[in-house]
C-alpha cells in the first residue's frame, strides 16, 4: 500500500538529514585530520610574540610522570599551546563570548571603557614566604645599604569601578598590606594612593598588564620622597611613538577591539647616559625597532634583559641596585638623572650573585620593583638573593 504523503515526506527529509550529518561529519573529520598533519609537520614554537611568554613544549615521557598525572597535564599545556591557528581560534572564542554576554575571556576581564584586565593573582603562599624570607636576609647582610621596595597594584585593583558587575576580584591591597608588614630592615613604598587619585586617566594600558608611561610618571612622584631623592626631575618631553600597540591582554582575550598609545617620557636636563644590555654598549634606553614587532612594550629597554646596566653623569654619589620585572622597563625613564650608576636585575633570567653587585658596583641603594601579580606568583626571586654557598649547601 502506498505510504501516506506526509510520511513519504518524513522519509525524505530524514533521507536529506542523514546525508547532511555523513557529510558534515566527514568534513569535521577533515578538518581535524588536517590539524593533526599540520601540527605533526609544523615545528614547535618556544615564544608567543602575541602573548609575551614562554609556550609549553613536548612533555618528556617517563614512568613516573605517566603514574602521577603530570604527563598528561603538560600534554594538555603542550597542545592548547602549539595548537594551529591558535591565534584565530582565540579570536573566534572571544566573539563567541561576547555574543553571550561574558565577563570573561580567555582568562581575561572585559572591562569598561574597552579595557582588558588580568585577575588578580592568587599568592602562592609558599614561595612568597621564603621571598621574603630572603629579602629580610639580604636585607640584614646589607645594613648599610637603604633598602626599599615597592609591589604596584594591577589596573584591576587601582581601577576597579571599570571590572565587569560582579566579576570575582581578589582583594590585593590587602595582599600587599600583608607583603609589607612581612618586612624586616627594607622601608615599605605604596603607591595605591599615587595610582588610585589619577585612575580615570590612562595610567594602565587598554590591550596590556603594564602600566603606561603615565602610570609610572606619577608612581614615581609617590615613591621620589621615600627613595631619599632632592630635586627630583618633574619635566619631561612626552613623545608619542606609536598609537597601534595591542599587548598581551589583547592577544590573550582574542579581543581587538582597540589599540593603545605608547609614549616616551624624556628628562628636560643635561645630564647624559649610557646604558650596557649584554654586554652591547647603547646610548639611549629606548629600542624604536622593536616599534616594528608585536611586542611594541619592548621600545623600553628592547625588552626583558637578565641584567642592564646604567652609568650617568648625574653626580650624586648614589648607585641603586634594582630587582625588578618588566614594570621597571618602563619606570627606568624617571629614574635616570636620579643615581650615578643603576644595575637592574630581572630573577627570571639572572643567575649570577647579587651580593657580589653591592660590592662591585659600590651600591648605596636598593628597590624591589615588582607588579603585584608577578611577585605574588614568584617562584625565582629567593634563589637570586641566596649566597652561592648557602645555595649550595642547600642543594647538597
Amino acid at each position: 500500500m502506498e505510504q501516506p504523503k506526509r510520511a513519504r515526506k518524513r522519509s525524505e527529509r530524514d533521507q536529506r538529514w542523514g546525508e547532511h550529518g555523513e557529510i558534515t561529519g566527514l568534513f569535521l573529520l577533515a578538518c581535524l585530520l588536517i590539524g593533526v598533519l599540520w601540527n605533526l609537520f609544523t615545528p614547535d614554537k618556544e615564544t608567543s610574540s602575541a602573548e609575551n611568554r614562554k609556550l609549553a613544549q613536548k612533555p618528556d615521557f617517563g614512568l613516573t610522570a605517566l603514574t602521577d598525572g603530570s604527563y598528561f597535564s603538560s600534554w594538555e599545556s603542550y597542545t592548547a599551546d602549539q595548537f594551529p591557528g591558535r591565534d584565530g581560534w582565540i579570536t573566534l572564542d572571544y566573539r563567541a563570548s561576547r555574543l553571550m554576554g561574558a565577563k570573561e575571556a580567555g582568562g581575561v576581564y572585559l572591562c569598561k571603557d574597552n579595557y582588558l584586565m588580568e585577575p588578580p593573582a592568587t599568592p602562592n603562599e609558599e614561595a612568597l614566604g621564603k621571598n621574603l624570607q630572603a629579602i629580610n636576609d639580604f636585607a640584614a647582610r646589607h645594613g648599610e645599604v637603604r633598602m626599599s621596595m615597592c609591589v604596584v597594584p594591577n589596573a584591576a585593583c587601582v581601577m576597579k569601578k571599570k571590572l565587569p558587575k560582579n566579576a570575582p576580584a581578589r582583594d590585593q591591597r590587602a595582599d600587599i598590606q600583608s607583603i609589607a608588614g612581612a618586612l624586616q630592615g627594607v622601608q615599605f613604598l605604596d603607591v595605591y594612593d599615587a595610582l588610585s587619585e589619577h585612575a580615570q586617566e590612562k595610567i594602565f594600558y587598554r590591550t596590556d598588564h603594564h602600566w603606561t608611561s603615565l602610570g609610572a610618571y606619577y608612581a614615581f612622584l609617590g615613591l621620589a620622597p621615600g627613595l631619599g631623592l632632592e630635586n627630583y626631575v618633574t619635566d619631561f618631553d612626552i613623545l608619542p611613538v606609536s598609537n597601534s600597540f595591542e599587548g598581551t591582554l589583547s592577544s590573550r582575550s582574542g579581543c581587538h577591539a582597540v589599540a593603545d598609545v605608547i609614549e616616551l617620557y624624556v628628562a628636560k636636563t643635561d645630564i647624559q647616559y649610557y646604558i650596557t644590555v649584554d654586554s652591547e654598549r647603547k646610548s639611549t634606553m629606548y629600542d624604536r625597532e622593536k616599534l616594528k614587532d608585536r611586542d611594541q612594550y619592548a621600545v623600553f629597554l628592547g625588552g626583558n634583559s637578565p641584567r642592564v646596566d646604567v652609568t650617568t653623569t648625574a653626580d650624586t654619589e648614589r648607585n641603586l641596585l634594582v630587582f625588578r620585572d618588566s614594570y621597571t622597563n618602563c619606570f627606568l625613564q624617571f629614574l635616570l638623572p636620579c643615581f650615578d650608576h643603576i644595575t637592574l636585575l630581572d630573577p627570571r633570567y639572572y643567575y649570577g650573585d647579587a651580593d657580589s653587585v653591592i660590592n662591585q658596583q659600590g651600591i648605596t641603594d636598593v628597590l624591589f620593583l615588582y607588579n603585584a601579580n608577578t611577585f605574588l606568583e614568584d617562584k625565582v626571586l629567593m634563589e637570586t638573593l641566596t649566597p652561592p654557598q648557602e645555595s649550595a649547601a642547600v642543594q647538597e
